[in-house]
């Protein structure tokens, strides 16, 4: 009996132990994702774009990334950071939250949710450092509550850009993910296809340009993935369609181990970002998934 009770302890501890990455397993000692809210493809054929260009030209990129349908904030982003869609993760509106779900997801983690990688990276590396900052405040409820070290709204791009580049510095973490909105609110006011909104776009690109050097002075930069991505475009004065300006956004990867100005000629979707993510930390997300890690883009 003895036996058997420590051949069972035994059990149960490798099967844990098998859940949690082995840093020996990642590709990148730093992820940080940029998420610009409303960014479609188009939009940079408009504007001036100097620091993602710098990006694309040091990295791999898709100028033809799909989002999901609807190309609404809400399913989008929850498209990209659980790795599935719509029909999968349940999240059909802005203004879904755990505690009020109208289509239940069909796999679900702990919190009551389809799991997302700021859970799943918890999850599997325990003192991993997360953190989030968005300026749309209801970007929260798309995501596990308590998984991160610090989940915080700014109620600009700049105070977002701020909060996120004091914790890169100060913390050096493993995930960050930021998500700025102003590109979508000029699309919005002035039109997709506006000066106003390819202005925007040029703001979006500086801040790029700030987290690039705030990487550099927190000394981290070489060792760091970089991901600029949105979750939509636009037509005319709005989103949520199939039009090719709301469905069509950038997809860029930078960083530690990306192949130097690789366009990625296969499809891409926004929901690859998660199993990317989780790919470069050593760990697998769950079978329900629709996206696939975009491993052609990188050397190793």
């Amino acid at each position: 009996m003895k036996r058997f009770i420590l051949l069972l302890m035994i059990g149960i501890t490798g099967f844990y132990s098998c859940q949690k990455a082995e840093k020996k397993d990642r590709k990148a000692s730093h992820v940080l994702v940029i998420g610009i809210d409303g960014m479609g493809a188009h939009g940079l054929e408009m504007a001036q774009t100097p620091n993602m260009d710098e990006l694309k030209k040091n990295g791999a990129w898709s100028m033809d990334a799909r989002t999901i349908l609807p190309s609404s904030s809400g399913p989008a982003w929850s498209s990209m950071i659980t790795g599935a869609t719509v029909e999968k993760h349940g999240v059909g509106n802005n203004g879904w939250t755990v505690e009020n779900k109208l289509l239940q997801p069909v796999f679900k983690g702990e919190h009551d949710m389809f799991p997302t990688i700021f859970g799943e990276t918890r999850k599997h590396i325990p003192d991993a450092v997360i953190g989030a900052f968005y300026h749309w405040g209801t970007l929260s409820n798309f995501f596990e509550k308590g998984v991160c070290d610090v989940s915080k709204p700014g109620d600009s791009e700049d105070a977002a850009t701020e909060m996120a580049c004091e914790f890169l510095v100060e913390k050096q973490p493993d995930f960050t993910f930021v998500h700025l909105d102003h590109v979508d609110h000029a699309g919005h006011h002035g039109g997709y296809r506006s000066e106003e909104y390819a202005k925007a776009i040029e703001k979006a690109d500086s801040l790029v340009g700030v987290f690039i050097e705030k990487l550099k002075e927190a000394g981290i930069f070489e060792e760091t993935v970089v991901f600029v991505v949105s979750d939509h475009g636009g037509f005319e004065k709005s989103h949520g369609r199939s039009h090719p300006d709301e469905m069509i956004v950038p997809f860029i990867i930078s960083g530690k181990g990306v192949k130097k100005g690789y366009k990625i000629e296969h499809p891409v979707f926004i929901y690859d970002l998660a199993p990317t993510v989780g790919w470069l930390f050593g760990f697998e997300l769950n079978e329900w998934i629709t996206g696939s890690p975009l491993v052609n883009a990188f050397t190793e």
